[in-house]
């Protein structure tokens, strides 16, 4: 099974609940209507973890929601613009049922570049996967680096699955700023003592390694712990 051709992304972050009862929602309510409904083949959720590489851009968003679809602008479809606005989980009395109004959301829809699954791993939800925001100089050389070098060497550390790559599409109605890094990575790993292993620090640190994450501008590594999988062929929880 292939990955699906585009990816919504949204970061966000409870504003009114408590952090345990937003991952309810998640599990118990988000993830199953947009998979059941037909809007997403597939959906991960995570928490935030600490990043193999510094960045000093702290984040107050510390949840993130992938959702894998053939739909290029997930959030206009008419299967979401139709589905459940209220949760029963969020409080009426003294706040409300509403669910933008209970978060803080950054969405931004991605299309796939590349899947580079050397190990045949396909679809499957991975414990741990690291986010690289990237804006390079030089997209030509860019795309080379990664092709030619990078994904290999990343290939080569313990507990290692697969890369997903992605460009950037259309602005969602709740994408936060005015610009964003132009292409994501997405790697997924058995854990994060992949990235601190001899392998992990060699792939960051080739010369055309250190030209590409100096020139991009931000540069931007997140790490994440899997909290619940959708549409897999039966639910995954942590």
């Amino acid at each position: 099974m292939a990955p699906s051709s585009y990816l919504l992304h949204v970061n966000s972050r409870p504003t009114v609940v408590s952090c345990d009862l937003w991952c309810e929602w998640y599990r118990d309510e988000h993830l199953p209507d947009l998979v059941n409904g037909g809007v997403s083949a597939r959906a991960t959720f995570y928490e935030e973890e600490d990043p193999p590489v510094p960045t000093g851009l702290p984040n107050p968003r510390k949840f993130l929601a992938l959702y894998q679809t053939d739909i290029e602008e997930l959030l206009k479809s008419e299967k979401y613009i139709n589905g459940r606005k209220t949760s029963s989980l969020f409080p009426k009395e003294g706040g409300t049922d509403s669910i933008i109004e209970n978060g803080d959301f950054d969405a931004r829809n991605y299309e796939l570049i590349q899947e580079f699954d050397p190990k045949g791993t396909g679809e499957k939800p991975p414990p741990i996967i690291v986010t690289v925001e990237m804006n390079p100089a030089d997209e030509k050389d860019f795309d080379k680096w990664y092709r030619e070098e990078h994904l290999d060497m990343l290939s080569k550390m313990p507990g290692y699955r697969r890369s997903l790559r992605y460009k950037l599409g259309p602005k969602t109605p709740l994408t936060q700023g005015e610009t964003q890094p132009a292409f994501l990575a997405i790697h997924e790993v058995d854990s994060m003592d992949a990235f601190a292993s001899e392998e992990g620090q060699a792939a960051s640190t080739t010369e055309w390694s250190v030209k590409q994450i100096q020139e991009s501008k931000p540069f931007i590594a997140r790490a994440w712990k899997l909290v619940h999988a959708q549409g897999y062929g039966g639910e995954m929880r942590t």
